[in-house]
C-alpha cells in the first residue's frame, strides 16, 4: 500500500507536468481549476486512508500532491508560502500529525482555487417553469449524490458555513433576519431545488429564482463565495468529484437568475 500511494503521489506530479507540456502555458483560471480538482481528489483519498489508520500513506499522498501543485500556485504567493511552510513543518512531525498539518494546506489550496470550478455564465441546458435546470432522462445524479439523506446534511452544513461568511452576505447587510424557522424553510427549499434539478423525487415548491432574488442585488463575488462553500461542504462529506462538478454546473446555471437582480 505504501508503494501504491507513493506512486499515486508521483502520478499527480507527472499529470501536472504532462498537462503543461501538452497544452502550453495555462491561463490562471484553468490553472486554478486543475489545481482545485487535484486537491479535491487528494483530500478524498487521503481522508479514506487516514480513517483506516493508514497515517503514513495519507501523509505521503498529501505531501506528493502539494509538491505537485506548488508550481501551479506561483501566482498566489501567500498560498505558495503557506504550502511550503506546511511541508517543512510536516516533515518534523509523526505521520498522524503530519497528515493533519498537510490537510490544512490542501484545504487552503481548495479554498483559494475552488471558485474556478464555478461556471462564469449559464449553461445551455433548458429551464423548467421554476427556473430549475432541466435534467436529462435517465439521470441519477440525485442517487449518485447519496439521495435525500446526504443532500440534506450537505445543504445544512453549507447553510451554516455560507451564513457565517460576510463575503456571501446572506442577510443582505442584516436586511433579512433568518430565525430558526426561516433557516429551516430555506434549507427545505434548497433540498427541493437540488432534487428537482438532479432527478430526485422532491419537487421545488418555491418561487422562480429571479423573483426570489429580486431587489437583493447579489454580486458575482457573493455568488462565487457561496458556491465555494458548497464545493468545500461536498468535499467535507466525501462526495465524489464527478458528481460534485455536475452539481456545481447546475448551480452555475442559476447565476443570471440570481446575480444583479
Amino acid at each position: 500500500m505504501r508503494v501504491r500511494v507513493a506512486v499515486a503521489g508521483c502520478l499527480f506530479v507527472v499529470a501536472a507536468g504532462v498537462a503543461a507540456a501538452q497544452s502550453g502555458p495555462l491561463d490562471r483560471v484553468e490553472q486554478d481549476k486543475r489545481t482545485a480538482v487535484i486537491a479535491y481528489n487528494a483530500a478524498l483519498l487521503g481522508s479514506e486512508l487516514y480513517n483506516k489508520g493508514k497515517h503514513e500513506e495519507c501523509y505521503r499522498l498529501f505531501q506528493g500532491t502539494l509538491l505537485a501543485v506548488q508550481p501551479m500556485i506561483d501566482h498566489r504567493p501567500k498560498l505558495a508560502t503557506f504550502v511550503k511552510d506546511s511541508l517543512d513543518q510536516a516533515a518534523k512531525l509523526p505521520a498522524p500529525n503530519a497528515a493533519i498539518e498537510l490537510r490544512k494546506a490542501l484545504d487552503a489550496v481548495q479554498a483559494e482555487t475552488a471558485a474556478a470550478l464555478v461556471p462564469t455564465k449559464d449553461t445551455k441546458d433548458g429551464k423548467d417553469t421554476k427556473g430549475t435546470t432541466e435534467v436529462k432522462k435517465g439521470s441519477a445524479l440525485w442517487d449518485r449524490l447519496g439521495g435525500e439523506k446526504t443532500v440534506r446534511v450537505v445543504i445544512k452544513d453549507f447553510m451554516t458555513a455560507a451564513g457565517a461568511d460576510p463575503k456571501v452576505n446572506i442577510t443582505r447587510g442584516g436586511k433579512y433576519k433568518l430565525d430558526d424557522k426561516g433557516v429551516a424553510r430555506l434549507e427545505q427549499s434548497l433540498v427541493e431545488y437540488v432534487s428537482q434539478a438532479t432527478g430526485g423525487p422532491l419537487k421545488y415548491t418555491g418561487k422562480e429564482m429571479t423573483a426570489v432574488h429580486a431587489g437583493m442585488k447579489i454580486t458575482d463575488g457573493e455568488f462565487n463565495a457561496a458556491a465555494v462553500h458548497l464545493v468545500k461542504t461536498m468535499q467535507k462529506h466525501n462526495l465524489p468529484l464527478a458528481e460534485s462538478l455536475e452539481l456545481i454546473e447546475i448551480v452555475g446555471a442559476t447565476r443570471s437568475q440570481i446575480v444583479g437582480k
